[in-house]
């Protein structure tokens, strides 16, 4: 008796002949609307479960108001005057969004050079180390010295803490275009002006957000730590500011500015995720 050789395209045939293909179509796109409905609903009940754990923390312990107030009294602050955090909230989110962006455009120039020249790097980076690991806390007095009160360096603080997040990513980027494609370009000549907005240029895209990702956080805590010391009048760091030479009087005005800026960078990071959702959707990062 012989054995009959089944041929490996009969049996996948086979197999394949079994599965109804529809419906893995379909239970794979109600699996991924149940995901995107997840990434929404997991976050709000957090902080819903966060904030309600506050109240109940309040209430049962009678916590004194000085201590920790309760979440429904900053709350109902925030509604009695909402002008006043929207007016500063639009002053810290420029100077943030400044910062943000000046730092984002001279690190992908930094990155670029740093790039194509390990003496660069080497030479550049200990430097941008350097600035990232002193706390700017620490030099932030003597930015405003040079530069005076105002706007200036307010900008400079944050553009500085943004900085070295997003260099540190784009080399990485940069350097991430898959060697046959840059070998490819190079056998037909092409100028690196082609290669680094066709080939670098979108490699390091998915890198970049991971550092925007970073950043704005940090241009947050920038903006408002320049308003304190930068003598500026307005903005949600001058609010925390006030708030905190008079306590009692205004502690309502101290919360509900740091609830403010919470939600601010909360927002900011998921405009940042959609927006990387939407710009790389053919990356395999934004898959899941």
């Amino acid at each position: 008796m012989t054995d009959r050789a089944v041929h490996p395209t009969h049996e996948i045939g086979a197999i394949a002949d079994g599965v109804d293909v529809e419906s893995l179509l379909l239970a794979d796109a109600k699996g991924a609307r149940r995901d995107r409905i997840m990434a929404f609903v997991a976050p709000v009940v957090g902080v819903v479960g966060f904030l309600a754990a506050w109240q109940l923390l309040v209430d049962l312990f009678d916590v004194e108001r000085f201590v920790l107030p309760a979440p429904i009294d900053i709350f109902r602050h925030l509604a009695g005057d909402p002008g006043f955090y929207v007016d500063n909230a639009k002053t810290t989110m420029w100077e943030a969004f400044l910062g943000f962006a000046i730092a984002m455009v001279l690190a992908l120039v930094a990155a670029t050079v740093m790039a194509h020249s390990r003496f660069a790097e080497r030479a550049g980076l200990p430097l941008a180390v350097l600035i990232q690991v002193t706390p700017i806390i620490a030099y932030a007095p003597a930015v405003v010295v040079w530069l005076g009160f105002g706007l200036k360096p307010i900008i400079v603080i944050t553009t500085l803490v943004c900085f070295v997040p997003f260099l540190i990513n784009a080399i990485a980027g940069l350097r991430s275009v898959d060697p046959n494609l840059l070998e490819l370009a190079r056998s037909v000549d092409a100028p690196r002006r082609v290669i680094f907005w066709r080939l670098r240029l979108p490699s390091s895209m998915p890198f970049l957000f991971s550092a925007a990702r970073i950043a704005v956080g940090l241009a947050l805590i920038g903006a408002v730590l320049g308003e304190f010391f930068a003598g500026t009048t307005s903005g949600l760091g001058y609010a925390v500011k006030t708030a905190q030479a008079r306590p009692i009087q205004l502690l309502d005005q101290l919360w509900a500015s740091i609830f403010v800026l919470g939600f601010i960078g909360a927002t900011a990071t998921l405009l940042i995720a959609g927006l990387e959702r939407i710009t790389l959707h053919w990356h395999q990062s934004t898959r899941h």
